[in-house]
């Protein structure tokens, strides 16, 4: 089965599901990267310093790069940059990736900083499930999920068995 949701849908999924807050905003794709702003002093559990801090600055710049499958694993990097202040922000944004991955059956995926970015390793192998959820009528199957893919539009190539 190939699944494929433009990218508008895809967030109104994200929303309905609460795994994408409000202060993510003017989501947009480019190739195999969505770009996005994001208002950090409303995200949920920000210290009352950083949310000082970007409340003053403004909104921060968001990447979020399909890095592509190897073998059975899904990366993507997540780099933030503020558009003025330089600052290396991937501890504070590995920080947030996590307690959103934390709402996900465990194993699923994991996030570390590297590079000045986010990297988050999806398991496809412990995808399945999740996807599943997502969709009523396929309760009881259990997909096998061979490709992900990132971008203008969403693409999730399972085969059922």
């Amino acid at each position: 089965m190939e699944l494929t949701l433009g990218l508008d849908e895809a967030l109104v999924l994200a929303r309905a599901a609460q795994a994408l807050p409000t202060a993510v905003r003017d989501v947009r794709a480019s190739g195999s990267t969505v770009h996005a702003t994001v208002a950090v002093h409303e995200l949920p559990g920000v210290p009352g310093a950083v949310k000082m801090a970007t409340r003053l600055a403004g909104p921060v710049d968001v990447r979020i790069e399909d890095r592509g499958v190897t073998g059975r694993t899904w990366q993507v990097a997540v780099v933030a940059q503020h558009p003025t202040l330089r600052m290396d922000l991937s501890s504070f944004v590995t920080s947030a990736v996590r307690d959103q991955l934390a709402k996900l059956p465990a194993g699923v995926a994991t996030a570390r900083s590297e590079g000045g970015a986010t990297l988050v390793d999806v398991d496809l192998d412990r995808l399945g499930p999740v996807v599943t959820s997502f969709l009523p009528a396929g309760r009881g199957v259990a997909p096998r999920v061979d490709d992900v893919a990132l971008g203008e539009r969403l693409r999730l190539v399972a085969s059922v068995v």
